[in-house]
Order: structure tokens, then sequence, then C-alpha cells
């Protein structure tokens, strides 16, 4: 019998799921972020994000590439790119306060409590982690930090003013109770104003610093 057919619906799934993790999660003193429920069926997917509190702390700021510093990241060999995005998620687990260890427990606690509750009929996949560097956002509120920040936006349904374009790039300007602005990487420095209700999916483009000198420069 699947979960449907308990006629426990998507919102319903989620409520169980938020409960259970955010009673595991304040034992390690970490909020959740957010939560993805993947799939239905078989094998549906639960994603946690949890984090700690942003309160008190300064938000590490991502300056924006100039279009030198993009010519120049497209010539790092892609080993190179993909090592220092390894070590710079390594360094901000390690600031954020959020580990493995912590995943993997709050992971065995919220698996037993939905075991507990019988929720998914089928085998189910649990996944615990920060929200990483390009944290997907799941509130309008968790944007007001990051003001000043490139995020990368795509809309539920085209945008009216913008020849109905879905998907946006651009530095968050300002929130507000609904919506928020982005000034916009393209037409460059338009501004355009999203309503969060229109949001599919909104996540911040982490620019990575250049430490690696590409080939041409390291023959030098």
């Amino acid at each position: 019998m699947k979960p449907e057919e308990k006629n426990i619906g998507r919102a319903k799934l989620l409520d169980i799921v938020r409960e259970a993790a955010a009673v595991a999660a304040k034992s390690f003193n970490l909020n959740i972020w957010g939560i993805e429920l993947l799939g239905s069926g078989t094998r549906p997917v639960v994603r946690i994000f949890v984090d700690t509190p942003w309160e008190n702390k300064s938000i590490p700021f991502i300056k924006p590439l100039t279009r030198e510093e993009k010519s120049r990241q497209k010539s790092v060999h892609p080993m190179a790119r993909q090592k220092n995005q390894e070590e710079a998620e390594e360094n901000l687990s390690e600031e954020s306060g959020v580990n493995i260890d912590d995943c993997a427990e709050i992971s065995r606690l919220v698996g037993l409590s939905l075991e507990v509750e019988d929720i998914f009929a089928d085998a189910w996949i649990l996944e615990v982690s920060s929200p990483g560097l390009e944290r997907t956002f799941f509130e309008i509120s968790q944007l007001r930090p990051y003001i000043g920040h490139p995020l990368d936006i795509t809309l539920e349904t085209a945008h009216k003013d913008f020849e109905n374009r879905r998907k946006f790039t651009g530095t968050l300007k300002s929130v507000q109770a609904n919506a928020f602005t982005l000034t916009l990487d393209s037409p460059n420095g338009t501004e355009c104003v999203i309503d969060w209700e229109n949001v599919k999916k909104a996540h911040l483009i982490h620019v990575f610093p250049e430490t690696t000198l590409s080939k041409t420069n390291s023959r030098k």
C-alpha cells in the first residue's frame, strides 16, 4: 500500500518529517534549513538540510567575479576547480558547526522516528546534510541575510515584465514581505521584482576564489 493509499498527502508527510527532524536537530543545537521530498511510491527520497542559527554571525560575502576573473577561471583545469570547491565546502562545514557525525546521528534519530510513524509503505531513502555553499532557499525570510549576494532563480510561470523569462541570475538588492528585488546580470543592471509565490527554485551562487594558476600562467 502506497502513502497516498493511506490518505497521507505530501503536505502531511512533510509535516511529520519536519517535526521529527526538528527534535533531532535541536539536540545538536542545529536548525532545520529545509526539507525536500523527491519522488513517490517506490523508494522516495527525503532530504533534510540542517544548519546553525545565523543570529549574531556574519555570513561570508560572495563577491561576484569580474569579466577578467571569469576568463581566468575558465582556463583552470576542471580537476583543480573541483579540488577548490571541495576544500571550500569542507571549510564552510567546519565554520558552520555542521559535521558528518552530526548529520549521521540526526539521520539515525529521524529514521527511527519515521519507522515508528510508518508513513512510507515501500523502501525509502533519507539524506541529511548541511545546505552547502550554493544553498537552496525554502522561505523568503531566509533571503534577508544574503542581500548583496548573487542568486539563481527559476520561476513557476514566466515573468510578464521580462519577455516571458523564467530564469534569472542577479544580485539580491532587497527583500519585502512577499517579494524580492534582483539587480539582473542580463540586461546588466536592470532591476526585477519577483513574487516569492512564483518561485520554483532559488539558490545561492557561490563564487570560488581563484587560488590555482592556469596552465598558461604556471608555465611562466
